[in-house]
């Protein structure tokens, strides 16, 4: 017979199968180099553990694991009082893994997207991950509203890096 205990381990487990490459994204965008990617990977990791229980359902399960690897990553640099710095892409694990036509445009993309602040990066990604306006104003705990214009901004931004 199966104790409680390990019923939530073989959730949790197949809660973490399921969303790895995306705990693996937002920890990359986040990463200045592969050290920094294991850290923050590992801190998401104890903090979907921490917030398993109290999980209610109020948002979609997707949307929840999204918010908490957002916040630990940007926790983890504010507790350690680090700041990020571009880095070759080519210095972080390869978690995406494109075809070879697209892996310059990807690493030109990624280093584009690595000169935004968090909040950017994170909008970014969601963005990026074609999350709704609706879904990314939950997660970032905004309103709709101020995720279209912030878009707009940060798009505009990227236009203006790229053609540096």
């Amino acid at each position: 017979m199966k104790t409680q205990n390990e019923d939530k381990d073989r959730e949790f487990s197949q809660l973490i199968d399921r969303y790895d490459k995306l705990i693996a994204k937002v920890c990359y965008f986040y990463a200045v180099d592969a050290d920094d990617f294991y850290d923050l990977r590992q801190e998401s990791l104890i903090n979907l553990w921490r917030g398993f229980d109290s999980f209610r359902g109020s948002s979609s399960l997707s949307t929840w694991v999204y918010r908490v690897c957002l916040n630990s990553c940007v926790s983890f640099f504010r507790k350690n009082h680090r700041k990020t710095s571009s880095v070759p892409i080519e210095q972080l694990p390869d978690v995406i893994a494109p075809d070879a036509g697209k892996a310059e445009l990807m690493r030109e993309m990624y280093g584009l997207i690595n000169r935004l602040n968090r909040q950017e990066k994170a909008l970014v990604l969601l963005w990026l991950d074609q999350r709704s306006y609706d879904e990314i104003a939950d997660i970032m705990g905004v309103p709709r509203n101020t995720v279209a214009s912030r878009l707009r901004r940060v798009k505009e931004k990227l236009v203006k890096y790229s053609n540096e």
